[in-house]
């Protein structure tokens, strides 16, 4: 008999870690085909103080790694390819806010986990500019997603996000993705499926604590 797991995702978009993380943590479940996870997306910010608009792709590399920033990414492209994904950095032209995308993340509700893959494949392989809001609304409806624009200025969305924010400054997280598993066991960083895989075994031997 199949079981259901509830799996919470600490990520941001604009995280290639996060992506990684996400790709490995479904390679997990694979090998758990008893096992259907159910994703609840929350948010982090990478870059908290980012604004609005964004910035230049070279202005925020150029400020967060100085001249190592060739060497971080290099590191990041191994690993990604190690997990089936074929980051195509230099497409990106600016770095985003990504409050935006959390907002379509969590209208998204139980889609999100689907408009989150296609998020990632957006920004770090096709180069789209996630801070504007209609390239964010066609991701969103090619991905089968139609969300009414009054849904994505509900205030509680804004409580949402202010409110995971929050729990993720308490938790103090050393590490993202950082993923919650029945609401018991948590990993941060984007491990290996087989360093995941008992965390999925001990989750399911105890009841599920559903995630509001």
């Amino acid at each position: 008999m199949s079981k259901c797991l509830d799996v919470e995702i600490f990520a941001d978009i604009i995280c290639p870690w996060c992506y990684i993380g996400k790709k490995r943590l479904e390679a997990a479940f694979i090998e758990r085909p008893q096992i259907t996870p159910r994703y609840i997306w929350r948010c982090f910010l990478l870059n908290p103080s980012m604004p609005e608009d964004g910035m230049s792709r070279q202005a925020y590399l150029l400020g967060k790694f100085g001249n190592a920033a060739s060497a971080v990414y290099s590191r990041i492209a191994t690993a990604g390819r190690e997990s089936g994904i074929d980051f195509n950095f230099d497409q990106i032209k600016r770095t985003p806010d990504s409050r935006k995308t959390h907002r379509y993340l969590l209208a998204a509700a139980a889609m999100g986990s689907d408009l989150s893959d296609a998020f990632f494949r957006a920004y770090f392989i096709d180069g789209r500019d996630l801070g504007d809001e209609m390239e964010l609304n066609e991701i969103a409806r090619e991905q089968g997603v139609n969300i009414p624009p009054e849904n994505l200025v509900d205030p509680a969305l804004s409580r949402q996000i202010s409110n995971d924010i929050e729990m993720s400054r308490q938790l103090r997280f050393d590490g993202v993705p950082y993923m919650v598993f029945a609401g018991q066991y948590a990993i941060a960083g984007a491990h290996m499926p087989e360093h995941i895989i008992p965390v999925i075994d001990g989750s399911i031997s105890k009841p599920t604590n559903s995630a509001p």
